[in-house]
């Protein structure tokens, strides 16, 4: 078996970094449609 390396890449960073990126465009996109009356689910 081989033995598998914990230690975090770089690929890691950023699959962090586009999380971030996905949950900061919801927050303006619910902060836009705030201003034209949506009221959420």
């Amino acid at each position: 078996m081989s033995q598998q390396n914990s230690d975090p890449t770089i690929y890691d960073g950023l699959m962090f970094v586009s999380l971030g990126a996905v949950i900061v465009g919801i927050v303006f996109l619910v902060m836009t449609l705030g201003q034209y009356g949506w009221s959420g689910p």
